[in-house]
């Protein structure tokens, strides 16, 4: 099962961020919220203004309105969201809008598309990236990385660009490095491991947030 953003909330709370707030912005989001923001997410106060900006232009005149009205919990569609330029060249734009939207059905809440630039950013610890990296390429939401789920992520990757016997190898080699108790699934332990040997990792799982 997806876990909801109280995984991400706990990771929060470990960190101390003590940046002042600054007089009142011309935005639609009051100081205190600006304040929660920032202590539930990696960013300081100016970072969130500038992805506040992406997030209203999806639909400026309803989210304005909301959060002026101190709704912040206005949704945007999946349909709406995945065309932010932070998302809309990715391969998996759907399952990371799943696994950060709170319900799960891929619509977004400020707040989510906070959440999730936050954990795919430079600053977010390497586990938290790894936990949700795993929850992003279980495709059918089981719990485990298994050769269907593996046959998908290359395929994204490469466009759907190659033959199934090009594919199924590819998949091989993975589970052959990937796979320690050789039982043909990734778990999340074991991907963690693989993880762990890979420098590259958070440089590659990561959204750049356009200032």
């Amino acid at each position: 099962n997806l876990s909801d953003r109280h995984t991400v909330k706990q990771w929060y709370q470990r960190r101390v961020r003590g940046e002042g707030m600054g007089n009142r912005t011309s935005t639609a989001i009051s100081e205190k919220q600006l304040e929660i923001y920032q202590e539930e997410t990696f960013f300081t106060r100016k970072e969130i203004l500038a992805i506040y900006k992406s997030f209203e232009a999806l639909n400026e005149d309803k989210v304005r309105e909301a959060f002026m009205a101190g709704n912040y919990m206005v949704k945007m569609d999946y349909a709406e969201v995945q065309q932010l330029e932070e998302l809309r060249h990715s391969p998996f734009k759907d399952r990371i809008c799943k696994v950060f939207s709170e319900d799960h059905s891929g619509d977004m809440t400020f707040s989510d598309f906070l959440d999730m630039l936050s954990v795919m950013g430079l600053e977010a610890p390497k586990e938290m990236k790894a936990d949700y990296a795993f929850k992003i390429y279980d495709f059918n939401d089981d719990g485990e990385i298994d050769r269907t789920d593996l046959d998908e992520l290359v395929n994204r990757v490469t466009g759907y660009s190659m033959n199934t016997e090009d594919v199924d190898g590819i998949v091989d080699e993975i589970l052959k490095e990937c796979d320690l108790d050789e039982n043909e699934t990734i778990t999340q332990a074991e991907f963690n491991d693989i993880l762990q040997q890979s420098p590259n990792f958070i440089t590659n799982f990561n959204i750049e947030v356009n200032m």
